[in-house]
């Protein structure tokens, strides 16, 4: 990601547009962003029941000043995971918009209403199941009484017929009009998605009107222009572009925006001295809350950005001030940050909210729910199994080789396999349980926790070993850096320049050599790859495997885990097989001129090369 401008010069704002506005107003603009289904808390803080308390205190606050109130949620607002899990099960596969108002409804859509947002961005989680899954959460967010307009100004829905549907219907526009409450000034909103949707998640056929931030910049500006067309010239822009930096490289094309909420960065804006050191998610702070754009828009003025980090740690609160053509004059006012929500001294709210009952309606029987799933014993570990992000995304783990493995066995039992030599690859951005799992009872929870997404298990056929070498190649190539493409491998091994990222060597896990750098294939005959459905389809970039064909052996990745864990493994994660530094797997190599070819040498590599030949 690249780094964050900390602009902390004036936030005095120029003024130079002209509005059809007649009075100036004050508005505090409360936000957040990623809550990712994180409604029972993060590290100790969070939770839907203290986010909605901590919120309504604050709107309370604003209001009996005299100033009007927006509340907007920046995208990501479900995550596959336990919480989503549970949801799943509960609505039970119901054709789009079915879902019961409640009892039979996703608990992230009654959380969604409990809050009562006048405007909800939709992010790239929202489609990790699919574009009908999102429509169906979409209208069992409506059916429980939410009416707030999910926004994305620059995506294409009319290929997905229950997504377009609801184009029609309003639930999803590209922008929004508000009255603030005591002005009764009109605010408009709208609506960005990364437009690298297709490759981070599975929005079938909905596309981005283009691939670069201009295309993003193209799709604001019209709405803009149609906004103040009507006469709304006070304009937040809420964009879920995967990072801050994204936001503030747009600034420059952009005109008529006032201000702009950032969202799937995670980053922690804040004015110090920091107060959170105790947070396990701080007390690094990526720049000051708001930040000031140090470029200027094309109307030649400058722009604060806002975000918060996710999972309703915080609640984001930020005063801006219009004159009366729609200027704005300043932001922030006397003392700007976003609200910690910290249950040992944050409000709680357990009662009815907008028609949801947060206690009875979604903290407690989602507790009960995530408890029967941590109840399930599937087996044991005699390993601390390693699926931290910054390790799955950089390196070997002993956790990525499980999995990898997984899906070579149920590839076994299963079929789709062409009698070629089986290797298996799984991206690292699709583990997402963050953490080591200890020794110990494996249970149905800590499955779902790792593989949570609707991925299911595919074996892609005829793969070449240039074509795995050129994604070997891709996967390493923000290496050191972390990469969601990073892949976790079986059935063989590679070592790669740690500097350069060119692959030095494959080989079968028995041995026979596939690949040099010096010498290219000498294997010479085609792979059967076991992988998931999304990096078979490309995700992440590997437009190695979708070009090919692809067998779906119609078992969900986690299934595929834990039929490994239980049946494969007798119920036994070894610490032999599996330990926790890793298998050598993937080699990262300092110094390839010194690297050797395995102790074959050039006459042993010509002779595997002669005989793999035949």
């Amino acid at each position: 990601m690249k780094p964050i401008l900390m602009a902390t010069a004036s936030l005095t704002l120029l003024a130079t547009a002209t509005g059809a506005s007649a009075a100036p107003s004050s508005l505090t603009l409360f936000h957040n962003n990623d809550g990712e289904s994180k409604l029972l808390g993060s590290s100790g803080f969070g939770g839907i029941d203290y986010f909605v308390g901590t919120l309504n205190q604050a709107r309370t606050n604003a209001t009996a000043t005299g100033r009007d109130v927006l509340t907007i949620s920046s995208g990501d607002n479900f995550l596959a995971g336990l919480a989503f899990d549970a949801s799943q099960t509960r609505v039970g596969g119901s054709e789009a918009g079915s879902v019961n108002a409640k009892t039979q409804n996703y608990y992230d859509a009654l959380a969604l209403t409990a809050v009562g947002y006048d405007a909800i961005t939709i992010g790239n989680h929202e489609f990790d199941f699919g574009p009908n899954v999102l429509a169906d959460f979409i209208k069992g967010y409506n059916n429980a009484g939410g009416s707030a307009p999910f926004l994305s100004a620059n995506l294409d829905f009319s290929a997905e017929a229950n997504l377009q549907d609801l184009v029609t219907g309003g639930q999803i526009a590209k922008s929004t009009v508000v009255s603030g409450g005591v002005s009764g000034e009109q605010y408009g909103i709208i609506g960005v998605t990364t437009p690298s949707l297709g490759s981070v998640s599975s929005p079938g056929g909905v596309m981005p009107t283009g691939p670069d931030l201009a295309d993003v910049a193209a799709a604001i500006n019209a709405e803009v222009a149609a906004l103040e067309a009507t006469g709304v010239d006070r304009i937040i822009l809420s964009g879920h572009l995967q990072g801050l930096s994204q936001d503030q490289d747009l600034v420059a094309l952009l005109s008529g925006v006032d201000v702009i909420i950032a969202g799937g960065g995670d980053e922690l804006l804040r004015n110090g001295p920091d107060e959170n050191t105790s947070a396990p998610f701080g007390p690094t702070i990526d720049g000051p809350y708001p930040i000031i754009s140090t470029q200027t828009d094309q109307d030649g003025k400058n722009i604060a950005l806002i975000t918060t980090q996710g999972e309703y740690r915080y609640v984001g609160e930020l005063e801006v001030e219009f004159d009366a053509a729609g200027n704005v004059t300043s932001v922030g006012g006397a003392t700007p940050n976003p609200i910690l929500v910290n249950p040992a001294v944050s409000p709680q709210e357990l009662g009815t909210v907008n028609g949801i009952d947060i206690a009875n309606d979604i903290v407690n029987p989602l507790s009960a729910d995530i408890a029967a799933l941590e109840a399930t014993v599937v087996g044991t570990s005699e390993v601390n199994l390693d699926g931290r992000r910054e390790s799955v995304r950089t390196v070997e783990t002993n956790l990525g080789s499980l999995i990898a493995d997984a899906f070579i066995y149920q590839a076994q039992q299963i079929g789709g396999l062409t009698g070629a030599p089986v290797i298996a690859a799984t991206n690292g951005g699709g583990i997402r349980n963050d953490s080591v799992v200890s020794p110990g009872d494996l249970t149905v929870a800590d499955i779902a926790g790792i593989l949570p997404f609707a991925n299911s298990v595919v074996v892609v056929n005829g793969l070449s070993v240039d074509a795995l070498v050129a994604a070997l190649e891709h996967a390493v190539g923000s290496f050191p850096g972390q990469s969601g493409g990073f892949l976790q491998i079986g059935g063989f091994e590679f070592s790669f320049d740690k500097k350069s990222g060119k692959i030095l060597q494959v080989t079968l896990a028995d041995g026979t050599l596939l690949y040099t750098d010096a010498l290219g294939d000498v294997f010479g005959g085609p792979l059967d790859l076991v992988t998931n459905s999304f990096t078979a389809a490309g995700g992440d970039g590997f437009d190695e495997f979708a070009a090919l064909t692809a067998f779906d052996l119609g078992i969900n990745y986690a299934d595929a885990l834990r039929s490994f864990i239980e049946n494969g493994l007798g119920g036994t994660v070894d610490d032999a097989a599996y330990p926790e530094g890793g298998l050598g797997r993937i080699s990262a190599v300092s110094e390839p001129a010194a690297f050797a070819l395995m102790g074959l040498g050039l006459a042993g590599v010509l002779a595997v090369s002669r005989r793999r030949r035949g």
